[in-house]
């Protein structure tokens, strides 16, 4: 009764909001029924009586959404996604102090994360208007996610993400042809296909025609994204017969009749579910254009809003790639249809820092550039198709496609780099990570989520854990489900990751089965230990995590579903499955059958693939690389429903070879997450520049900046960052020598720059973001002159390292307060050495003794994982005021200054850190110099400026070889 008042009173203003209280009067009164007796008063009586999730509030909330991003007119010019644009909406609908509070409380605006974007200018074409005007496919995807439930504000999300990078391509209808590059840059297992069908979607609706998403490098990545495109874009008018059978065929999307017959087009595509391209395997007239109104060229509008649509989801293979480009030219010399420079087309290409860069050496100035083949047949595919736009689909935002700088121009993006904001429901780093607590808290995502894996897998607490793990949160799925019919867990997984090696596979998964098959799940100590883990981990963390999910009393309701959820496991032969390029039968089928099972596999599970239903996560696997071990996080995603109940086992003390050094892998990720982080927000800073803007083509020589090296260490792209302004950020480099006479000129270049300086022993209190913190740290005073003269002499490679040839890492900050670019507003510097627990021994400087921390490096050789802790920063940022913290205590304040510099100092020791640190041996010197720099605000207006090295080529996004 309410809802169909409402929804009917809502539905009625089709050109913006309008009086409320007048609209549900209007519903009354022409109703004879139940709702004759609704009124304004009384909807909000039941809205306050409801919970969050009726349907009467979600339309409330839906059309708020809806009208907070709104483009038309009624908007009076209000910005949208602004709380000017929502107090405008209360106004237009008439709200009463109390509908208003209601809607305040319940109903808030909550402003929805952009993209950031990087980009050369354009000529805007993709208007309000031609989007409203040509939105049939748009409009049907956005309606089939509604009914997969997405929630309102992840698919605004998808519609503001998908505009920023359908604009940044050419006009279809333009009679220049122009080819834009570009590389949207996505979240690890965070819809990076959602967006991309959105994106095709949205491209087809604006007049583009031929389109070749590249799927992936493995048939089973290449049928899923055929499959998902086929469901929720094509439609189940345009399909044939090849998935009458599958189980979702009623979810697939329906638009009522063929799209031509309702006043839009038709597609035709080149490659189904179960088969890659085949030379022309559907008929030579599968490719051809044809021209409905031969006067005007085929990107004309008579002809281009008239033809079908062409699509090819092909395997990322150069075989393969080959028969397409085969079939075009073929079509082209024959004169078969219209010309390919007249088609509009966009070539998508997923996980596009895999196998698309070419890694041949660069050319000499006269020699004909030598490419992969798979590169070679992309960039042969883009010469074919002038109006062609290239658009890279990643998760690594470090990816060789704007790093290396070997990767040639063709497909570098040179025209938009677009980072994605952080998707509503998405389980990612700050899920499992606590970079705002120190690093000897135990923080609450680490607390809750995170189990560590120490000794051999058959440890009680290791493998038998997550397998007891699995089993104990599929039964809660089930008892979830039975409790709210919303809730439905089609798939249960769990992932077991701990070698590359497809032998290893075989014996993990051989381990696993009879573990699995001894555990006792039907009673006794099987049963003992479930109960036991219910009891001491999941009820209390579900218990801490949410509110609005049911959870089970007492261990006992959930006898039934632990015996459900055995069978849809089954036995132990059949429970675990091995997914590698040799056990292609056993890989899990997600689409067409519910999957209970334990999987286990190494570089098929590493990138691309997606595992639904994944909950525990068993990870022991080394990778050398920070962006292989990023693609390797399969346990981030999306945990609709049970967020609660994820857990990751992973390997905190793996080991290295045959010696006795080991690797925290929890701690490794830490790292490249931090990278991550930190070069996302600076991307989000470097694109709010005007003036100069920043483009694409000067991205790489930021990458340096941020800690990793190029691949290529005799190469560089033309431009050259010229003037960095440091105010109000932090500088560090991990990158320290392990060489001892290295690390001795370090300690003596610090003593240098504390020379006559005595240390002071300080007590700061304050509040920080993990709590009530104290801090005890030695502080020395120094000037900015000691500063620059320490970091040019510190030593940051070994002697025969063969990165030292980039120099000094810093040489940017050295520049910035030097003072020429200018005024740093920098008065003074203090040294902080922070007092810590269980110190691994001291370090004499300054008449003081500085505690010894312990670090651990990186695989890859001379850098380490990070220095700096958190807590320490946060009383850092505040001393240099870069931040403020609530109730400080005056020795803390009697230090702030605006115009103060900040090195958080750390002697670093790397050897083991003991079991037992108060009998352990003090750890021997030299220590390594670990140094966090924090710099204050400043007025200087400037943000970035770059140089070039090849005047003659100043906007080319080209290779220079040094010489």
């Amino acid at each position: 009764m309410f809802f169909d008042v409402l929804n009917s009173a809502l539905s009625s203003m089709t050109n913006g909001p309008r009086n409320l209280v007048r609209a549900i009067s209007f519903v009354a009164e022409g109703d004879d029924g139940e709702s004759a007796n609704v009124s304004a008063k009384s909807l909000l009586e039941f809205l306050h009586s409801v919970g969050p999730a009726d349907e009467t509030v979600t339309i409330l909330r839906r059309r708020l959404a809806h009208w907070d991003n709104d483009d038309a007119a009624w908007t009076q010019e209000t910005q949208k996604n602004t709380e000017e644009r929502r107090q405008l909406i209360y106004g237009k609908l008439g709200l009463d102090a109390d509908w208003k509070t209601f809607c305040e409380a319940r109903l808030p605006f909550q402003p929805l994360a952009r993209p950031t974007v990087i980009a050369v200018e354009h000529k805007p074409w993709y208007t309000d208007e031609v989007r409203k005007g040509r939105n049939f496919y748009w409009t049907r995807y956005a309606e089939q996610l509604v009914k997969q439930g997405w929630p309102d504000e992840s698919i605004i999300n998808l519609n503001d993400s998908t505009n920023s990078v359908v604009e940044r391509l050419a006009d279809p209808t333009s009679e220049e042809a122009y080819q834009s590059k570009g590389l949207v840059v996505g979240y690890v297992q965070s819809g990076k296909t959602a967006n991309f069908t959105g994106v095709l979607a949205k491209a087809a609706d604006a007049g583009y025609r031929l389109f070749i998403v590249l799927g992936g490098l493995l048939d089973v990545l290449r049928s899923q994204t055929q499959r998902r495109i086929d469901k929720e874009l094509i439609g189940r008018e345009l399909l044939s017969r090849e998935y009458v059978n599958d189980p979702d065929y009623a979810d697939f999307v329906s638009h009522g009749a063929k799209p031509s017959e309702l006043g839009a087009f038709d597609w035709s595509r080149l490659t189904g579910p179960e088969h890659d391209y085949q030379k022309l395997a559907y008929g030579v007239e599968a490719l051809k254009f044809e021209r409905r109104d031969p006067s005007h060229p085929f990107y004309h509008p008579n002809n281009l809003f008239a033809a079908n649509a062409r699509i090819a989801v092909v395997k990322k293979n150069s075989k393969v790639l080959a028969k397409l480009i085969a079939d075009l030219a073929a079509l082209q010399r024959q004169g078969i249809g219209e010309p390919l420079d007249q088609i509009p087309a966009l070539i998508i290409d997923d996980e596009s820092d895999q196998a698309s860069i070419n890694v041949k050496k660069p050319a000499g100035p006269d020699e004909e550039q030598e490419r992969t083949a798979t590169n070679k047949a992309i960039v042969t595919l883009l010469n074919m198709l002038p109006r062609a736009q290239y658009i890279g689909y990643t998760a690594t935002p470090f990816a060789n496609v704007f790093v290396d700088p070997d990767s040639e121009e063709d497909i570098f993006p040179k025209d938009f780099l677009i980072s994605l904001p952080r998707p509503v429901g998405y389980m990612g780093v700050s899920d499992f990570y606590d970079f705002d607590f120190g690093q000897d808290d135990v923080g609450p995502n680490r607390r809750d989520f995170v189990r560590d894996i120490v000794g051999e897998d058959d440890n009680p607490d290791n493998l038998q854990k997550a397998l007891d793990s699995f089993v104990l949160t599929g039964a809660i799925k089930l008892w979830r489900s039975r409790q709210d019919a919303k809730l439905k867990f089609r798939h249960h997984t769990m992932l077991v990751h701990m070698s590359q090696s497809v032998a290893e596979h075989k014996a993990a998964a051989i381990k696993v089965r009879k573990l699995y098959a001894s555990a006792g799940y039907d009673g006794g100590k099987g049963l003992d230990r479930v109960e036991k883990l219910f009891l001491m981990d999941f009820a209390p963390v579900t218990l801490r995590r949410t509110e609005d999910l049911p959870f089970p009393d007492k261990f006992e309701e959930l006898q039934e579903c632990l015996g459900e959820c055995l069978e849809m496991i089954g036995e132990s032969a059949d429970a675990v499955r091995i997914i590698n390029n040799e056990h292609k039968d056993q890989t899990p089928d997600f689409d067409k059958q519910p999957i209970w099972k334990i999987l286990v596999g190494g570089t098929k599970l590493s990138r691309g693939y997606t595992v639904e239903g994944l909950t525990v996560s068993y990870y022991r696997r080394r990778a050398g690389s920070g962006d292989t071990l990023m693609q390797m996080g399969r346990w981030f995603g999306f945990r609709r429903g049970y967020g609660d109940l994820v857990r990751l086992y992973i390997g905190t003390a793996e080991k290295v070879g045959n010696s006795k050094k080991t690797i925290d892998l929890y701690e490794a990720f830490g790292g490249v997450c931090r990278d991550e982080e930190a070069f996302r927000a600076q991307l989000k800073r470097y694109s709010s520049m005007e003036e100069p803007r920043i483009t694409p083509g000067q991205i790489p020589p930021l990458v340096p900046q941020h800690m990793l090296r190029p691949t290529a260490p005799n190469k560089m792209r033309n431009a050259v960052i010229e003037f960095r302004n440091f105010g109000g950020e932090l500088a560090e480099s991990t990158i320290a020598p392990t060489d001892g006479q290295c690390k001795e000129s370090n300690n003596r270049a610090l003593e240098r720059m504390l020379a006559g300086k005595s240390a002071t022993l300080r007590s700061f209190e304050a509040e920080t973001r993990s709590g009530m913190r104290r801090l005890d740290a030695l502080t020395v005073p120094f000037g900015t002159t000691e500063v620059v003269r320490f970091l040019q002499e510190y030593s940051w490679y070994d002697p025969k390292n063969r990165d030292a040839k980039f120099g000094n890492p810093l040489a940017l900050q050295i520049e910035f307060l030097k003072g020429d670019a200018g005024d740093h507003g920098i008065r003074d510097w203090v040294l902080l050495g922070p007092k810590i627990s269980n110190p691994r021994g001291v370090h004499q400087l300054a008449g003081a003794a500085f505690d010894v921390v312990y670090r651990s490096r990186r695989e890859e050789a001379g850098r380490f994982n990070t220095y700096n802790d958190p807590v320490h920063r946060a009383f850092a940022e505040h001393i240099c005021a870069q931040a403020t913290l609530e109730r400080a205590n005056d020795e803390l304040n009697s230090l702030v200054n605006k115009h103060r510099g900040v090195m958080i100092y750390y002697p670093i020791t790397e050897e083991e850190k003991p079991k037992n640190s108060k009998s352990a041996k003090p750890a021997r010197p030299p220590f390594t110099v670990g140094f966090t720099l924090l710099f204050p605000n400043n007025n200087i207006q400037r943000t970035l400026s770059f140089s070039v090295r090849r005047k003659d080529q100043p906007n080319e996004a080209m290779i220079f070889v040094d010489e």
